[in-house]
């Protein structure tokens, strides 16, 4: 009894020895895996700083950047409101006195006004602007362009010449020619301008010139 007891104390040590021997192993294997997880976070948190200061860089960079392309864009907007403006006394106005002798025999130009701006008579809180305005001996002729033509610049051409009518009476007794104009004219554009009776002026080969005169002319006659 007492040499089976013996034989059973030593298997329980054999196997707590086994057991500590396997478990110091576990937890080495434990520890060791600790110190690379340690490891493998500090280098994701230094990543992760250099991300966030990359990140940094990006952004200061795109906001120069974004504060260089509004500059631009300020500056191209610039350029292109001279050059609307140029448009229509530069390139546009100059050829109503030439318009107004060759198509509707004024041989005489009284007053050639490119540009005009003048407030109305007793709406004295309102301003308006006229591309261009020439005073013929029967006739006076007002210009309205466009660079680029939308829908709704027609619509409103009716109201322009009425304040032009307004803000200028003394012109009451001479017949009034109304031109738009723009560097290319669609075919439906013109074709809108003709039922208005206003004439559509476009650019040809070598100046602008009225494209639908003899169209006008015939629905005046009408």
């Amino acid at each position: 009894m007492e040499e089976l007891l013996e034989e059973r104390v030593g298997s329980i040590e054999e196997n707590l020895n086994r057991f500590i021997l396997h478990t110091d192993k576990s937890l080495y294997r434990l520890a060791k895996s600790l110190d690379i997880l340690q490891i493998e976070m500090k280098e994701f948190k230094d990543e992760m700083k250099e991300f966030k200061d990359e990140m940094k860089e990006f952004k200061d960079e795109s906001s120069r950047e974004n504060k260089e392309f509004k500059r631009e864009m300020n500056k191209k907007w610039g350029d292109l409101s001279n050059k609307l403006g140029s448009f229509a006394e530069d390139i546009a106005a100059p050829n109503i006195p030439r318009i107004a002798k060759e198509y509707f025999q004024e041989k005489t130009i009284l007053r050639y006004v490119p540009g005009i701006r003048i407030r109305h008579p007793f709406r004295t809180d309102e301003d308006y602007e006229f591309d261009a305005i020439v005073e013929g001996e029967n006739k006076v002729f007002l210009l309205e362009t466009k660079y680029t033509v939308r829908d709704k610049y027609i619509e409103t051409l009716p109201t322009l010449i009425q304040n032009f009518k307004e803000c200028f009476p003394e012109y009451e007794a001479k017949e009034l020619v109304v031109i738009f104009g723009s560097m290319s004219l669609h075919e439906n554009t013109v074709k809108r301008l003709t039922r208005m009776g206003i004439y559509a002026m476009a650019m040809g080969d070598d100046t602008m010139d009225l494209v639908n005169f003899e169209a006008v002319q015939k629905k005046k006659k009408k």
